[in-house]
């Protein structure tokens, strides 16, 4: 009876170890950079900064030029000055999750400005702290439905309403789709 229960009990640790690889082995991960097809600015005032941000110490996939850091100070007040538009149309997934890269060398802003559209036309906005954040991936939107773009300004965020400072940086970087 021993060596049975034993046999069932490994065999049982099998199965749990596996279903757990499984679940990770299916994530898929979309990773879009600033400066590429999927990426659109406006306004004036950008900074770049080549070799800084998410592809640098061998995070990949790196090599291509469109992989930068880019910032602007921060709007006074009410508004915005420039904004940066990540389109994640091309991706239809399920639910996800949805982050962005905060490398900490520019940005210091601490109410920047996050609007996700999720579900065909819902909108959901989130304030985050860049400054708390160094070479990590800051949450924006967790548990969405099709996650079709994230749009970042140089405006206060709405946990702020339009009473913050000048002068702050707010960095734009890679942006990541977890589904």
């Amino acid at each position: 009876m021993k060596k049975i229960t034993l046999k069932v009990a490994s065999f049982l640790v099998a199965i749990v170890a596996l279903a757990g690889f499984a679940s990770s082995a299916f994530a898929q991960v979309y990773i879009h950079a600033n400066g590429g097809t999927y990426w659109s600015q406006s306004g004036t005032g950008w900074n770049s900064i080549a070799n800084d941000g998410y592809c640098v110490s061998g995070r990949g996939p790196c090599g291509s030029n469109l992989w930068y850091l880019q910032w602007s100070y921060c709007h006074y007040g009410c508004g915005y000055d420039n904004y940066a538009v990540y389109s994640m149309a091309s991706v239809v997934g399920y639910n996800g999750d949805t982050y962005a890269w905060i490398d900490s060398s520019t940005g210091n802003m601490y109410g920047a400005d996050y609007v996700v559209t999720y579900n065909y036309g819902s909108g959901y906005s989130a304030t985050v702290d860049q400054s708390s954040y160094s070479e990590s991936w800051a949450p924006i939107a967790m548990d969405k439905y099709r996650t079709s773009n994230v749009v970042e300004s140089n405006a206060w965020g709405a946990y702020y309403a339009c009473n913050g400072v000048s002068g702050l940086q707010v960095e734009y970087d890679e942006v990541k789709l977890e589904i």
